[in-house]
C-alpha cells in the first residue's frame, strides 16, 4: 500500500538516490527508536495537531495556512478524524469495515468499504479524499527502518525547552526535504512538533505541526460510528489527484 502521513514524500522516495554516504547518528536512532516502541504499542491515543502549511501563489509567493486535526485512534480497527482548515470542517469514521466522510461545511458524505485495520485503511483516506492521517507513518512498526533508508542524514541537535517541556531536538535531511522532529525527554519519548523544509521547491516552503497525545483512554465504540444527518446528500468519492 501507499503511506500516507506527514512523511509521505520521504517514504515514496527512490532509495537509488542516495549512494552518497550516510551520516545517521546513533543517539538520534536510539531516540527515535524508543518512540515508535512506545508508539506501536499503544492500544488507543487521541491526537490533536494543528499543523501550518505553505503554498506557493504567483504575485505572492508563499501564503501560510493553517489547520487543526483531531484524531481518535483505538486499536486495532476503530478510528475518528475531526480536520478543520482551508476546506472547512470534515469528519471520517472508520468502524473496521467501513470509512465515511462527512463535510460539515456543505452536509454531504461518502461511505466506501475499508480494509481490516487502521495503518491498512490509511490509504483509502489518502487516496479517496486527498487527506493524509494526522502522524500515521509513526504508527507503522518499519517507521525508523524506512527512515534510515531515505535519510542521508540525521543528528540529535541537542536537548532544547518547548512549551516547558524538555525535548531531544532531532534534524535530518535527504535528496529534497529536510525534517526535524522534538521527541519529549521523559518515559513516553514521544513527538511533540514536526517540521518539514522541502528543498526542492520554489522558496522552500515549509510544514509544521504540533502534537497532544492522550493514551490508552476508553473510547466507547459509538464515536466510530456515523450516522447521516437529514438532508444530507450522498456522494461518490473519486480517487484524489492530490
Amino acid at each position: 500500500m501507499k503511506r500516507s502521513g506527514i512523511f509521505l514524500l520521504l517514504l515514496a522516495l527512490n532509495l537509488a538516490a542516495f549512494s552518497q554516504t550516510k551520516s545517521l547518528d546513533s543517539t538520534a536512532l536510539l531516540i527515535l527508536e524508543r518512540m515508535s516502541s512506545v508508539i506501536t504499542e499503544l492500544n488507543s491515543c487521541r491526537l490533536k495537531a494543528h499543523s501550518s502549511y505553505d503554498e506557493y501563489v504567483s504575485g505572492l509567493g508563499l501564503i501560510k495556512h493553517t489547520e487543526d486535526a483531531d484524531l481518535l485512534m483505538k486499536g486495532p480497527n476503530k478510528l475518528y478524524l475531526s480536520i478543520n482548515g482551508l476546506r472547512g470542517q470534515r469528519t471520517f469514521f472508520y468502524n473496521g469495515k467501513t470509512l465515511s466522510y462527512y463535510s460539515f461545511s456543505n452536509n454531504r458524505y461518502a461511505q466506501i468499504p475499508a480494509p481490516k485495520t487502521i495503518l491498512g485503511m490509511a490509504d483509502s483516506i489518502y487516496s479517496k479524499f486527498g487527506v493524509d492521517l494526522t502522524a500515521i507513518d509513526f504508527f507503522f512498526p518499519d517507521f525508523i527502518d524506512v527512515l534510515k533508508q531515505n535519510s542521508s542524514f540525521l543528528t540529535m541537535l541537542g536537548q532544547v525547552n518547548l512549551n516547558g517541556r524538555p525535548c531531544f531536538q532531532i534534524a535530518g535531511a535527504m535528496d529534497s526535504i529536510s525534517y526535524q522532529i522534538w521527541v519529549t525527554n521523559d518515559p513516553f519519548f514521544l513527538p511533540v512538533k514536526a517540521a518539514l523544509v522541502y528543498t526542492a521547491k520554489e522558496m522552500n516552503p515549509q510544514f509544521m505541526v504540533d502534537y497532544e497525545w492522550d493514551l490508552n483512554q476508553i473510547y466507547p465504540d459509538a464515536i466510530f460510528e456515523f450516522t447521516a444527518p437529514p438532508g444530507a446528500l450522498k456522494i461518490t468519492p473519486v480517487v484524489s489527484e492530490q
